[in-house]
């Protein structure tokens, strides 16, 4: 602990200061201070736990300084001195908690007594100061220590067996009351929202949200169990005393006005059909999150299940040929809207959940394959980036669905642009070189010609003609001067320049090759 003496008259406060060193050597510090300005100093440097101070000085009384010192909320205890007994001083120590009051002269006893006052005094506020932190932290931490105790249970990460939660609670320090009361399960599912994507403002607005539904379901007195179970679903457990199942859907239709239009995306209530004890609650959320998770078509929307509420699902076929016929013809705006029209009579039905979106998924991946028989590396390509590896996890609203529909449409149009592309090309490069047989001709310039790589366009050419582009090449050379030949306008010599052919050795074993005759031979 620390001391701090303050007097104008510094042999008082030297005199004071061997005393306490002699009589209470336990202080840490001895501090001392001749005025007010000087005392305020040392306490905004030292931690003071006890102050002896004379009431009377210049330039400030002591009853002045400690009411400075309680205005900054420091809780030092004061034992006052003065040479006057009078009584307004005395009234005004014991507003602003001074220990004890001496009268100077001091006797060595009186002040060892009023110093071991103080100390004890200094050591009670101490620990009533901790005890009353420890209870703030206490409480803080009851709610959280509480939640994860419930979701242990419910992901039966603990037994629901009475005695074993019992256990759990005395081990976690919480109340046993918990485990006494019943709860209404009410389950909120956040849906996919269109107006915003960052996943930070996202979750900012799911902190908001969990605050706003703890103020708006629970009482003041209630704790405010508002569970975490998974990505987008919050479990909140609300006591019956006080509430009936009714006014719990009365009270979630009555947020969909409240508050939940002020959010960027959908959020669904699920009101369990009775109230549960704490080892009913797992088998009631497990049915409430598999309906959740199936359905696509509510949003916005009070689920009760005192209703008998349970997934249906039926299997919607698409008209394939109808859309078949718009996907090669290339009139994909007619196809997405007929799509959209689609979905749209799909979600107004009562018959269509997740796996009716997985379904339809998968039939439109039919549709795309169809058109896409083509063993090409860009085929696979299309093929790859328009599949996705978890549909029943993808295809969680219809929005979702729609987004993949718009993305394979863009995907399979290049696609088809690509392959027409490809054919274009090839067609203009048998056309050039029927015309241009008498000149040089060879891979690299062909190809340049049509902005693909030589390689690439020698595998088309080989895809279409069932030879290389060299020896189509040749093959129509060799077809040209067969019909000059015939005609027999023109010399060997001649017709070999014509057709591309630099000398008439190389056109002779050329035209051997393939016809199984000389050039003179063949015209003979």
């Amino acid at each position: 602990m620390n001391l701090l003496i303050v007097d104008d008259e510094y042999y008082t406060v030297e005199s004071i200061s061997l005393k306490v060193q002699k009589l209470c050597p336990s202080f840490d510090q001895i501090l001392k201070a001749y005025n007010q300005e000087q005392a305020l100093e040392i306490f905004s440097a030292h931690t003071i736990d006890l102050m002896i101070c004379d009431i009377e000085m210049p330039g400030g009384s002591g009853l002045e300084l400690l009411d400075k010192i309680r205005q900054s909320g420091f809780d030092t205890v004061c034992i006052f001195l003065t040479a006057y007994a009078k009584f307004e001083y005395i009234s005004r120590a014991m507003k602003l908690s001074s220990s004890d009051y001496l009268l100077k002269p001091i006797d060595d006893q009186n002040l060892v007594e009023a110093l071991q006052k103080g100390m004890e005094l200094r050591k009670k506020q101490e620990d009533d100061r901790l005890n009353t932190l420890h209870a703030h932290y206490w409480k803080e931490s009851e709610l959280p220590l509480a939640e994860q105790f419930f979701l242990d249970l419910l992901s039966d990460s603990i037994s629901s067996a009475p005695s074993e939660l019992s256990r759990e609670l005395y081990l976690r320090r919480l109340d046993e009351t918990l485990i006494l009361k019943s709860y209404f399960p009410l389950l909120i599912q956040l849906g996919q929202g269109n107006s915003f994507s960052p996943l930070d403002n996202r979750s900012l607005y799911e902190f908001a949200l969990k605050n706003i539904v703890r103020e708006y379901f629970f009482l003041p007195e209630e704790l405010p169990l508002t569970i975490r179970i998974a990505t987008g679903f919050y479990l909140l457990l609300l006591p019956s005393v006080g509430r009936t199942q009714n006014q719990l859907v009365g009270r979630c239709r009555q947020a969909q006005t409240d508050f939940v239009p002020h959010f960027p995306f959908s959020v669904n209530f699920y009101v369990f059909a009775d109230s549960c004890l704490p080892e009913q609650l797992r088998p009631a959320l497990l049915r409430m999150q598999n309906y959740a998770k199936k359905n696509v078509s509510k949003e916005n929307y009070v689920f009760d299940f005192s209703l008998g509420t349970s997934p249906v699902s039926e299997t919607h076929r698409i008209p394939s040929e109808r859309w078949s016929d718009l996907l090669l013809s290339g009139r994909t705006d007619q196809l997405f809207i007929e799509f959209q029209a689609y979905l749209n009579q799909m979600k107004n039905s009562d018959s269509v959940n997740r796996d009716s979106l997985t379904d339809f998924y998968y039939q439109l991946l039919q549709l795309f394959f169809r058109h896409m028989q083509s063993d090409s590396p860009e085929a696979a390509a299309c093929r790859a980036n328009i599949t996705v590896s978890s549909p029943e996890q993808t295809f969680v609203s219809f929005s979702a669905l729609k987004d993949w529909i718009s993305e394979s449409l863009t995907t399979f149009t290049a696609f088809q642009e690509q392959n027409t592309s490809r054919d274009n090309a090839v067609e203009t490069v048998k056309k050039y070189i029927e015309t241009h047989l008498d000149e040089e001709l060879d891979r690299d310039s062909l190809a340049s010609m049509v902005y693909l790589n030589a390689d690439y366009l020698s595998h088309l050419f080989k895809k279409d003609t069932g030879t290389s582009l060299i020896n189509y090449i040749i093959d129509r050379r060799i077809a040209r001067s067969k019909e000059l030949l015939a005609k027999g306008e023109m010399s060997i010599r001649d017709i070999a320049l014509t057709c591309g052919f630099q000398n008439i050795s190389y056109f002779s074993r050329q035209f051997k090759k393939s016809t199984g005759m000389t050039p003179r031979e063949f015209r003979k």
